[in-house]
Order: C-alpha cells, then structure tokens, then sequence
C-alpha cells in the first residue's frame, strides 16, 4: 500500500468534516476492438488508457478490450502500442445503463512519439441496450425551450407525464416511478413520490428509463429517472452561473377575481345591479340572471340593518364598500359615480393595496463551481470537488394567503477523491428548503399524500382553487386566503461510495445513504387586528387576510379623534345576503412529519472474457416514517379533531443477479431479482372490519376544552394516539382484534435481448416482473376523527407488493447519420395493485373507506422518436406518444357484515374504466449558427453563436361520458378541445472580458395560444344539489344542452327537445365554443370569465455565465 494512502487514511476525517453528507456515483463501460489500418488485423498487446484517471486495458488475442469501473462523464483515451502510431481519442461519452464503444486502428510508425488525435464518434444505437432508454447531457436540457427544471423538461419526453405535481411514467401513478441520484434513492415515501428539484448546473447527465430495466434495479415498476452530477476537474476551477427571470404578469387569461364586473362579483359589486339587486337589474336579460347568483341588494340589506336601531346606521354604500373589502376587490367606480356615489383618495389608495394581487414575477438563480479542493488536492488523492446551488421563486396562478409564491433553495457539494489505483471515495452532500402552500384543509381532514393532497401545492392551483367549490355549497371559500396553510420542508440527503477496483475486469462497490425529509407548518391565529378604516358602522381590519380560526368572535374598534366605532362580525365574518365565508374554517395543521431512509448497498461487477458481463448485488432498505400529523378547526376541544399520527419502520431488502452475454453482435441482459418486503412489525387492527372499535362513539376524546382536552392535544403533539391506546386496550379485551403484520417474498425475473438487424439498425425485446411496495401512506396512513364520524379511513400494512408484467418490443434506425429513428410498443399487465373499498354495517355505525389488492390494470402504448444530437448546425427530437389504458376491481368495491351481500355472484360487476387514447406529439427544433462561417472576423461574431429553439406540442382533447338518455353502455362518446402549445428560445453566445456569456430569451406559449381548460371543470359553477363530478353539474349541462352538436341528430332526442324548447338542437357545433353574435344561444359556463382559458405568453429573460 503507497505512503500516499496511508496519508490519506489521516486525512480522512478532514473530508467527512467538509462534505458533511455522502453519495454515490455510477459507473459503466467502455469496448473495443484495435486493429492494424493497413491489413485489417487485430492488435494483441495495445494499451488503451483513460487519461487522467487510473482505468486502462490490453487488447487480448483477439484484439478486444475492456474497461470497466467507468464513471459516468467525457474523457479523452489513448491507444499506444510499440511500432504504431500513438492514437487519441477526445469527447469520448460515457452513460449509465450504456456501453461505450471505441474501436481503434493504428498506422505503423518508425518515428517515437508521434500522435494522432479524433473526435470520438458517439455510439448512436447502443446495441447492448435492450430496453427504452433516453439519456441527456446538461446541454441538451439547457438548449430545449422553457427548461429551467428537470421536471419540465422529462414531461416532454414520450410516456412521462405530471399528476398533482409528480412525475408519472407509462400510465403508472407517482409511486411507481424512482429517482436516482448518483445511485442514491431520491423519493419522498411518506407522500408517495418521486424528488427531482436539483441545480441544473450539477447535471453531468440524465438517463431515463421508461421500458423494462434490468434486475439491479428494484421497488419501481414504471420508470427511473438517473441523474449523475458534476465532480469537478483536477486541471483546473471552472464554473457556470445562470440568472433569469419573467415579466410580471398574471398566469391565466380572464377577469381579475378583484373585478367587480366579474361573474363572480358583479351580484355584489357591480353598481348597476348591487344596489337594487339581480331580479330588479336584470329582470330584462334571463340569461344573465341565470348566470349570476341571486342578491336582493344592497338597499334592501341596508333597511334590514337599520331596522335594529344600530348606534350607527348603514347606508347602501357601507354595505357595499364592506363586501368589496372581504372580497379583497375594487369598487367599480365609474357605476358608483353613475349613482352619485364617492370614494375618498384615502380609501381608494386602501383598496388599491388591499386587493387581491394575481401579478407576479419569478426568478432563477442556477450556479456552481468546481476544481481541484484548494490546499488538500494532493493530500487528499487529487480530491476535486464541485458545488451548485439554485434558488427559484414561482407565484401561484391563484394567489392564496400572503404566501403568493414558493420558494426554493438547494444546495449540492461533491467532494471526490483516487487515494489510490484501487480505490475511488466520492462523498456528496445535499440540503433542500421549500416553503409553500399545503394543498391540505385542515377542516376537512384532506389526506397527505400524492393521489390526493399530499405535498407542496402546485403552482398552476387552479384543480386546488376550484375543487373548493366542493365544500359547503358553491365559492364559500373562494375569498378565504388563509383556509390553505404554510408549510416548510427541509431535506438533507447523502451517502458515501467505496470503489475497489479488484483487478483490470472486476471491482466492488459499496455505498451507503441516507435521506432525512422534514415538515412544519405554523399554526394559531395570526390576523393584524388593528383597524384600518371604517365603512359607515363596520370598522375593518385587514380582514380577510390573516388567519381569525380560534377568536369567539371578530369584534373591531376603530377610533379616530373622538369617534369610537365598534361592531362585532358574525361568525364566518358572513355579510348579510351574501352566502360566502370569509374566516373561522381554516384550520391548523399540526405536521411534523420526519420521514428518514436508509440504504446500504454492495455491488460485484465483473468482465468474464468476451462474452460476459456479470453483475450481482445486494441492498437493504429501511424507511423510518414518523408522521406526526393532527389537524383541527375550533376551539370547542378535541370535537372536528382528525388524526393521522403513526411511526413505523418498514423495510425492503433485494439480492440480484444479472449477466450481460454478448455473442456475434447479439446481447442477451438475463437476470433476476429477489425482495423481501418487511411491512414494519407490530400489530394492525385487522382482525375485524365491522369491529365496534371503528365507531364514533369507540373514540371517546374529551368534548370541551380544559385539563382533559389539553392533554389530548399534548398526546398529539408527541405523536403518540389515544385511538391506538384505546385499539390496544381493546384488544386485551377482545383477543385478535389486533393481528401480526404481514411480510412478503417475491423473485423477479427480468430478460432483455437485443440483435442487430443491420450495421445501422437493431431490434430489442424485454420482458419483465416488477413489484414495488404499494404507497406507505396505503399501508400505513389512517384517518380518525374524533366524536364526529369517526374512522373515515384505514390503511392496510398487509397489503402485497402489487405486480407489473412488461412486454416490449423496439426497433432503432440510423437511416441518416446521427438520425435515430425508434419504435417501441409496450404491453403492462398490472395485477394486484392498491384500491378502495368500503365496510359498512347494517346499522350504520361502521362506514369506513379501506385498501385491499383489489385493482387490475392494463395498459398498452407505442412510442416514436426521432431525434439528431450531432452538435451540427441542426439538432433535436420528435416524439408521438399513444397509449391505451383500462382497470378495474376484482372483488367488490363494498363490503357488508350481512354475508348474503358478499356472495360471489356478481363478485366482478364493477364496470371496468377504459382510457381513451389522447395521441401526443412533441418537437423539439435547435438551430445553431457556425463558426467561422464568414471570412470577415467583425461578421463572425455578430452571427456565430446563435441558436434558436422551438418547441410544439399536441394534446388530443380527453373523452368523458355524457348520458342523458341513460342508455345502456354509453362510455366516452363526447371529447374537450385539444392541447397546442409553441415555446421559443433564442441565444446568443459571446465572450466577455474572459467569460463564455450567453444572453437569452425563453417565450413559453409564443403565439399566446388560449389553452382551453374546459375539461379541468374549472369553468363551471356548481350549485349545492350538483355531486362531485363536474360532468353532472347542473352548469355543465346546461352548457353542453345549448350547443348544437352532432350527438343530438337523432330522434332518441325529440323528446328532450319537445321539453326544453331551443335546447338539444343538432349542428356543427365544436365544444368549447362560446356565445357569440352569430351563436346567442350558448349558454356559457358561469365561470368562463375566469377559468375558461390558461398559459397565456410567459417571457423570460436571462444570462449565462460560463467560465
């Protein structure tokens, strides 16, 4: 062992000081074979070295080599052999999950030291890969239009979309799909999804892998997303800095919500109609008054007010100034003028400030640097590290709260170090901060996780905004900012990387890991209660905004000089005649969720002569999910209190192996995978669904406030539960109510084969079974609230790792040189999977929602890509996506303790979902201006180092089922509008004062396309007798009734007609359309002016530092 690694062994506590926390890095390889240039013959003996590292080879008898153990990156390699010419090659890529091939012929040379250099020609069909795999480099995400997340620019690739925020891949949902860092799980268990928010400027590469991996992965069954990051350079420090930001605008088309002309306002607000009313104003125009909400105005409420004999009395005015307050809107003043009616300057200035503010700008800020570690590099084994760092804010398209945006920052350091030949230590830290808003109600119990309301609140919130119309009848809660509360995230992440290099073919690597995620969220009232002005008798604070949950009531003083004028808002702060709520239902949600991950994992690879490549391996997994999370909504004790507090420990451990065999050009990846999902340990109350334990009456918390109800709050907050104390005293009561948690073993083959069709192109083929832990939160997430209700929900740690069966098929085409054609159509069978179902007793004291492996699915696809990344004057891909998906329960959805209705006839009637297809298309065009392309020096730099990019895209519009006729099997037969989208970038690149700077442009939506959200139900009112499915809605109908569509050319419809007369007329009618001069008869939905269109032009301006 050198005296440089024993120096090292002393230095080592130095770095775990300075790196804090630890990752991995991938690895892969590098092939050939070397021949003579002149005859064609292969070369025995030649050495071929990756520069600047300790990796090398001999070409064997047949005049092959192989360097395993790389990492992934760029390097230059060299082939010398004694009589040859010195060959080398530069820009030689490297990727994970691919093989690089360098081939080498050398010229015989009598002359020492002579050298020849090329540029790497990049292996564009990977004919060892047998699966669908996309792999980046940093530039290329940098050179697509409106990237400034990895997220946004995955979303664009064939079969990967966004759900609630997170990232799904071939129709499987969040939980399905895994992020790698380095090699180190990136996935936030306790929500059920998938983690990318990283610095772009640390991206080396991405890889995606959306087909059938191989067997060293496990515990995801749609895709992976592999990121390697930047180690920085022993030559030398080089960085990259990135600064841009957008206009200040509002992210949707339509009226303000502070208009007061607007639909949802103009009762209240418009002076025209506010005063007298709805049915005195608009007595004349029916459709209006259909439109709007019904209001007897302003005078009529006035009169009512001073009826009582107030101190103070009210006039018309007061009133309306009061509700333009609590709606945080302008006065129309021009009306009010009309009417003879004045606003102070003063006022008006408070209005101006007070009202709701959709405007905003965001910002990105992306850098990092990197080089050798200043004063310990030699040391430390050439130690080089590089740090990275973004800090994004992003507004809501609805602002809510006085949060109106999200912020993050996240940190990257990673430190690497060669001590010696054998052995390669790279340490990395991670530290994320986001805060936000929890798309979570605390006065609702809404569940935390990522099929529902779990994690931070999208930015595009209008599916948040708008689902609040579900709650208490109508837009109550649309002008309660605070009903959404704060939360703040702290992540750290890491791990540390043993590699051993055991002879030239073989090596080992062990890794460790660690992730910690942590939310908070503040709580208690936090309203300004100091008056700002008065409105006749009603002094106002800055009222609706600050939290106002707990008070017993809003009483406000306002006193100017001698005057002293009080009044007491009724609950909810309500406004006579108007049906809307302004404060007492927010809520606070107590969450101090840690949830923790631990990974070890020990790796063996080995290259076995020509025809093999071996991998095995095994990992543990432990996941520690402390979810401390209670939430309630008033004071009265622990009544309308919910809980979702548990701690468990499950766990996964896999053992793998896998071989890659190569023969005539022909690569077989055989391998297999063998898990043991651990559910936790302890016990579950699984021995009875209809148990009396799962009552309302069975909770038993203290009803009012006090000592009592004090220590419950106080059990809470310590994460502990008094339903599970009573669960357990329960059990010792009634033996078996409390069961063993159960444990499952599964074996996973996976195979691969790809051949070559011809020198330019290969056909690929994979089969696979895929299990993954169902989401935790189906496992272990329940819901209890207290002496109201009682259990809503029950999670199931018993459930059993759900399983994918992955057939693809694949063809890729170098028709053109750097034109890469692929096809690829994929078949998943999907058995097992986590669904609903319900228990309910006779009498009506149980009633509660479960999970059960209850849930089939199916889903087929084909994808097509094209793409060139030649680093020419023209570069890009095209991609078409068309998938089919259908599911469905095996069992059924309800269960009762009267066995009768449990029989098995009848077992499979649910009625199965089938996905209509929406084809969609992407591209993504660069254009690039050459260097040199002038002889004049003064026009090269004007022109050189231009590059323009543009992005399309096409969305078919989705299918939704409309019967009015209720006719048997009538599925999907009307479909919304489609998607188009065109962005823009342009840049220009120059060399300043030393630095690489490039300045540029990103328009998202150039052509300012209206995106129609019409199929988002965004746009229609519900009314408090419509369910929950927008489809139904009283608005949607009468919509979709007043359009002339071809579905109604029929005599099925005569009747309808002859009922509603002007209503279910056939024509050409488009949905979408609106009321217009040549279409009076379309009724509207009520709400177009607001939510009918979104992603209006979005411009960003920016700079790029590279030096």
């Amino acid at each position: 062992m050198s005296l440089r690694f024993l120096h090292f062994k002393n230095s080592i506590l130095i770095l775990l000081l300075t790196a804090g926390i630890l990752f991995s890095q991938n690895k892969s390889k590098i092939s050939g074979v070397v021949k003579d240039e002149a005859t064609g013959e292969t070369l025995i003996g030649v050495t071929i070295r990756l520069l600047d590292t300790h990796l090398g080879a001999q070409s064997d008898a047949e005049g092959n080599y192989y360097i395993v153990n790389v990492p992934v990156g760029v390097y230059t390699m060299q082939a010398s052999m004694v009589g040859y010419t010195k060959k080398t090659v530069v820009n030689v890529l490297v990727s994970a999950d691919r093989v690089t091939t360098i081939n080498f012929e050398l010229t015989s040379s009598s002359v020492q030291g002579a050298e020849v250099i090329v540029t790497a020609q990049r292996n564009v069909l990977h004919k060892e890969v047998s699966n669908t795999q996309l792999v980046v480099t940093d530039a290329q995400i940098m050179n697509t239009a409106g990237i400034r997340d990895i997220n946004a620019f995955l979303e664009k690739q064939p079969g990967v979309s966004s759900e609630n925020g997170f990232l799904e891949i071939r129709g499987g949902s969040a939980d399905q799909t895994g992020t790698f860092i380095n090699g180190m799980s990136y996935n936030n268990a306790a929500v059920g999804n998938a983690e990318t928010v990283i610095p772009l400027s640390a991206i080396e590469q991405v890889s995606l892998l959306s087909g059938g991996f191989n067997a060293e992965y496990g515990n995801f069954r749609s895709g992976l997303i592999n990121v390697t990051t930047k180690s920085g350079s022993k030559a030398k420090y080089h960085g990259t800095l990135t600064l841009s930001n957008n206009n200040s605008h509002i992210k949707r088309f339509g009226d303000k919500l502070s208009d007061p002309l607007s639909s949802a306002l103009a009762p209240y607000l418009d002076a025209d109609i506010a005063f007298v009313g709805t049915a005195t104003a608009l007595k004349d125009d029916p459709y209006l008054l259909n439109q709007y909400e019904s209001f007897d105005g302003w005078i009529k409420q006035a009169e009512t007010f001073n009826a009582s004999n107030p101190t103070i009395e009210a006039t018309p005015l007061d009133y309306y100034l009061l509700a333009a307050w609590m709606h945080m809107a302008i006065p129309d003043y021009e009306g009010l003028a009309r009417l003879g009616y004045t606003v102070s300057e003063e006022q008006k200035k408070l209005f101006e400030d007070h009202a709701r503010n959709e405007e905003g700008s965001d910002y990105n800020i992306d850098g990092g640097f990197g080089g050798p570690v200043p004063f310990f590099s030699e040391a430390l084994g050439d130690a080089t590290f590089y740090i990275s760092h973004t800090s994004k804010e992003k507004y809501y398209v609805v602002p809510l709260s006085s949060l109106r945006s999200e912020k993050t920052h996240v940190t990257m350091g990673t430190i690497k170090s060669v001590p010696d030949e054998s052995v390669t230590l790279t340490l990395n830290g991670m530290w994320k901060r986001q805060l936000g808003l929890s798309p979570i109600k605390p006065a609702f119990g809404d569940s935390p996780d990522a099929g529902n309301e779990g994690g931070f609140m999208q930015i595009d919130n209008l599916k948040i905004f708008n689902a609040l119309q579900s709650k208490d009848n109508g837009v109550n809660y649309w002008y309660d900012p605070e009903i959404f509360p704060l939360l703040d995230e702290t992540t750290l992440m890491g791990g540390a990387n043993i590699n051993y290099v055991i002879n030239n073919s073989s090596y080992l690597e062990f890794s460790t890991s660690y992730l910690s995620i942590k939310d908070h969220s503040p709580t208690g009232d936090n309203r300004n209660m100091n008056a700002v002005t008065y409105f006749g008798p009603f002094p106002v604070t800055e009222m609706p905004y600050g939290k106002l949950q707990f008070a017993s009531n809003d009483r406000v003083t306002w006193i100017s000089g001698g005057d002293t004028i009080k009044y007491t808002y009724p609950g909810y702060d309500a406004i006579p005649g108007v049906n809307r709520r302004f404060r007492s239902k927010e809520g606070d949600l107590y969450t101090n969720v840690h949830t923790q991950q631990y990974r070890i994992k020990l790796d063996f690879v080995t290259q076995l002569g020509e025809h093999h490549y071996i991998k095995s391996g095994a990992e543990y997994n432990r996941i520690d999910l402390n979810h401390k999370m209670w939430m309630k909504w008033n004071s009265t004790g622990p009544y309308n209190s919910y809980e979702y507090n548990y701690h468990r420990t499950p766990s996964q451990s896999g053992f793998y192996l896998q071989d890659q065999i190569t023969y005539q050009g022909i690569v077989a990846n055989l391998g297999a995978r063998l898990d043991y999902f651990y559910g936790g340990g302890g016990l579950w109350p699984s021995g009875d669904p209809f148990s009396y334990a799962f009552t309302s009456e069975f909770g038993g918390a203290p009803r009012s406030a006090g000592a009592a109800a004090d220590s419950f709050y106080a059990l809470l907050a310590e994460g502990k539960s008094l339903i599970w104390e009573k669960w357990e005293a329960y059990d010792k009561e009634h033996p078996g109510f409390l069961q063993p948690v159960k444990n499952h073993l599964t074996v996973s083959p996976r195979i691969g084969v790809s051949f070559p069709i011809t020198e330019n192109s290969k056909f690929y083929f994979n089969y696979g079974h895929f299990r993954s832990n169902p989401p935790y939160s189906s496992m272990f997430l329940y819901r209890y609230r207290y002496d109201k209700n009682g259990l809503y929900d029950m999670s199931n740690p018993n459930l059993a790792p759900p399983k994918t069966i992955s057939y693809e098929l694949g063809i890729n085409y170098n028709f053109i040189e750097n034109y890469i054609l692929t096809l690829s159509g994929y078949y998943k069978d999907i058995t097992g999977q986590q669904g609903e179902i319900t228990y309910k007793n006779s009498s009506g004291t149980v009633n509660y929602s479960a999970w059960a492996n209850n849930e089939y699915q199916d889903i087929q696809g084909l994808e097509i890509n094209l793409t060139k990344n030649d680093n020419s004057w023209l570069t890009g891909w095209i991609n078409f996506n068309y998938m089919l998906k259908k599911s469905g329960n095996t069992g059924r959805s309800t269960i009762t303790d009267a066995t009768i209705g449990n029989d098995k006839v009848g077992l499979y009637e649910g009625n199965e979902d089938r996905f209509m297809p929406q084809p969609i298309f992407n591209a993504n065009i660069s254009f690039r201006t050459p260097d040199d392309f002038f002889s004049n020096d003064f026009l090269n730099k004007i022109f050189e180092d231009w590059s323009m990019t543009i992005f399309a895209e096409f969305k078919a519009g989705s299918y939704f089922t409309f019967n009015l006729l209720e006719k048997e099997h009538v599925n999907n037969n009307l479909q919304w509008p489609n998607y188009y989208m065109l962005d823009f970038r342009l840049s220009k690149t120059f060399s300043l004062f030393g630095f690489n700077t490039t300045f540029f442009l990103d328009i998202n939506n150039v052509l300012n396309f209206k995106v129609n959200l019409l199929n988002k139900g965004y746009a229609f009112r519900r009314s408090s007798t419509d369910t929950d499915d927008f489809t139904n809605w009283k608005d949607t109908k009468d919509y979709l009734a007043s359009l002339h569509l071809q579905l109604y050319n029929s005599p099925e419809y005569d009747n309808l007609r002859e009922q509603n007369p002007g209503l279910y007329i056939a024509g050409d009618d488009e949905i979408g359309e609106l009321r217009s001069p040549g279409k009076q008869y379309i009724n509207d939905p009520d709400y177009a002016s607001y939510f009918l269109y979104g992603e209006p032009r979005d411009l960003w301006f920016g700079i790029k530092i590279d030096f």
